[in-house]
């Protein structure tokens, strides 16, 4: 792939509680987008800020393993990794208790990251809990300079409740956030928190007045793509579910990688196709704990795809 991508954000570890005991795993949306993307044969580079302790040092060397680039990052010796306690329920979906305050990605700074040459990116993914920290104006600045430069920008909130020191400012910048970007991934969960909307054709009809080209997802509902006057139904794939944490980052690095394989364009057929291909990479994600330990390589998608039904063009509604 000769795309160059680059995906600022969070660095953190997921604690998952597995009977008495916790395991680690590496988290953080924007990094499990960063590996999904690696996996999936893309030319990947992050930026973050990591701690030197245990947990940053493991981020690192997992990250460098995986084949992303980690040549715009630094290193805090004096703050600590971001935490994130995960609890699976009998639904398998994950609630989380995050420790993110005072620790070294919420320490970026302007200073630090406006120092990028963004001539080395074709492509911005950015979003998460990073916007709810002092980080989150120096990550806007980036992204704003990268738009002004011509970059194409994703973006996906991914909210998190009780992350934040001021929830009016974190809820802010998402929106900003995604008044940036030129394609936006988003839960429906997460968009009725954002537009305070309940109904699914109440966000459909909020979405559509943002005219910014969104794929919203909605677990094995499948997902739809919002498009000016459209809304497009795409179903899920079946699969045997253990765990949905990393379904979303899985889905965004699906989408991004088969997005960009038809330059950039945002017709609707295209983010269609997009919207499928990432079904699947969130549908092999589902099958085991944890995030990127879940992620698919190009060639097991393509596998996956021909071993299930594939869609027809009749199954895709249109919802309005």
């Amino acid at each position: 792939m000769n795309n160059k991508i680059a995906i600022i954000g969070e660095n953190l570890v997921d604690l998952f509680k597995v009977g008495k005991k916790f395991e680690a795993h590496p988290g953080g949306s924007p990094l499990n987008v960063a590996v999904g993307l690696a996996r999936l044969g893309e030319n990947v580079s992050y930026i973050t800020k990591f701690s030197s302790d245990f947990f940053g040092k493991m981020l690192i060397n997992v990250l460098k393993s995986e084949g992303v680039n980690l040549s715009f990052c630094s290193i805090d010796k004096k703050l600590h990794t971001t935490l994130a306690f995960a609890f699976v329920d009998e639904n398998k979906v994950p609630t989380f208790e995050i420790w993110n305050r005072c620790t070294a990605d919420s320490s970026i700074t302007w200073e630090e990251i406006s120092k990028i040459d963004l001539n080395n990116f074709d492509v911005i993914h950015f979003g998460s809990i990073l916007l709810a920290t002092p980080a989150a104006n120096a990550i806007l600045k980036f992204v704003k300079k990268a738009k002004k430069l011509g970059k194409f920008i994703t973006f996906d909130p991914n909210y998190r409740p009780k992350v934040a020191v001021d929830e009016k400012n974190y809820l802010k910048a998402l929106h900003d956030g995604w008044k940036l970007a030129d394609v936006v991934k988003c839960s429906f969960e997460d968009a009725k928190i954002l537009f305070d909307l309940e109904a699914f054709k109440d966000v459909v009809k909020t979405i559509k007045t943002e005219s910014v080209p969104t794929l919203l997802t909605m677990g094995s509902k499948g997902a739809y793509v919002i498009i000016e006057n459209e809304a497009v139904h795409i179903p899920a794939y079946k699969t045997r579910v253990v765990d949905t944490t990393g379904c979303g980052d899985a889905f965004a690095a699906g989408m991004i990688h088969n997005f960009f394989r038809h330059g950039f364009s945002i017709e609707i057929n295209v983010l269609v196709d997009a919207a499928r291909f990432g079904n699947a990479t969130a549908a092999i994600a589902a099958q085991k704990i944890g995030a990127i330990t879940s992620f698919a390589h190009a060639n097991n998608v393509e596998e996956f795809m021909k071993g299930v039904r594939q869609f027809d063009e009749n199954e895709h509604k249109r919802y309005c």
